[in-house]
């Protein structure tokens, strides 16, 4: 399948690296909103193409999958041009910056009957069914907490400071936010968030407390101020379980409900190239099979998220400037 790039960064660089080898894809074009980062993009990472500006790739009548990587504020003008132009799109996350623009690129994409997914690359893992297989064989009870953090030194990052979608919450705090729902499919009914704003512009640090449905709580905290643990835990009524990254774990710790906790099983698991190369896998057989959404991110699912992040900003006072 031909692949386009929308957006040159650091993060397309790595999409194309996990890209390049896997035979169902192929590198065909990219644009970038400086023509000639394009062409350097292109010549790094052997792609067929580059082009002047984003309106000439979505026009390329042979790009059938449009890569999305641009700044969060540009995602919805941005899924726009390529919707209305055909072109299945898998778009970075955070998908939006609200709910409100996520409903609307949703229902364009239904009504140009084109693909469109959300690249949150930890629902497409397989660690995720290794999790849920734990959680669903019983031996350590039902869940009733899920716990994680995650942070990095990224507050001197421009785009972490900008006041139209910087900001910790949506660069980082959507993955354990997605950690807890991936496995609660619940109602979230009750929300406690708090937050610590960088230079009185954009969230720094926030806490997060949650109430699923009538039996499972999460929490979690998220910083760009420093470098933290980023593990995550599963507590059940009969044991526990421990990934040693909220994001993309590779070690899976299970512990009894003993007192000191007893670990009973330990699963190393190696994720498939870097782990983005999953979503690519299942995306372009999806588009294959004539279908227009994701099976581990659907569509709602993206909306979920989307609505329950405008509620957490709403609860810790976190805003955007909308440009």
């Amino acid at each position: 399948m031909k692949i386009g790039f929308i957006g040159c960064g650091k993060m397309a660089g790595k999409m194309a690296e996990e890209i390049i080898g896997i035979k169902e894809c192929e590198l065909f074009g990219c644009a970038s909103r400086n023509p000639d980062d394009a062409t350097n993009f292109k010549d790094k990472y052997k792609f067929k193409k580059s082009y002047a500006n984003y309106d000439e790739l979505v026009h390329d009548e042979e790009i059938e999958l449009v890569y999305i990587s641009v700044v969060t504020k540009a995602h919805y003008e941005t899924m726009k041009l390529c919707i209305k132009n055909h072109k299945n799109v898998l778009c970075e996350k955070p998908f939006c910056l609200d709910a409100n623009q996520t409903k609307e690129i949703i229902d364009l994409a239904k009504s140009e009957n084109v693909f469109l997914a959300e690249a949150m690359w930890t629902r497409y893992m397989d660690v995720r069914k290794q999790i849920q297989g734990i959680i669903d064989g019983g031996e350590i009870g039902e869940p009733y907490l899920f716990s994680s953090s995650i942070g990095y030194h990224i507050n001197d990052n421009p785009r972490m400071q900008d006041p139209c979608g910087g900001g910790v919450l949506l660069d980082c705090g959507i993955y354990p936010l997605n950690f807890s729902l991936m496995f609660c499919k619940d109602e979230v009914k009750c929300i406690h968030a708090s937050t610590i704003l960088f230079n009185q512009n954009v969230d720094n640090i926030d806490f997060v407390d949650l109430r699923i449905g009538d039996k499972i709580s999460a929490n979690f905290y998220c910083t760009m101020e420093s470098n933290i643990d980023c593990s995550a835990f599963i507590y059940c009524t009969n044991g526990y379980v421990k990934l040693d990254h909220v994001n993309h774990p590779t070690v899976i710790e299970v512990f009894s409900n003993d007192r000191p906790p007893r670990l009973i099983e330990k699963i190393e698991s190696k994720p498939y190239k870097d782990g983005y190369g999953y979503q690519w896998l299942e995306c372009i057989q999806l588009i294959k099979d004539g279908k227009k959404e994701s099976i581990s991110m659907p569509l709602k699912e993206t909306l979920r998220v989307m609505q329950i992040l405008d509620k957490i900003r709403e609860k810790a006072g976190i805003s955007f400037i909308y440009e």
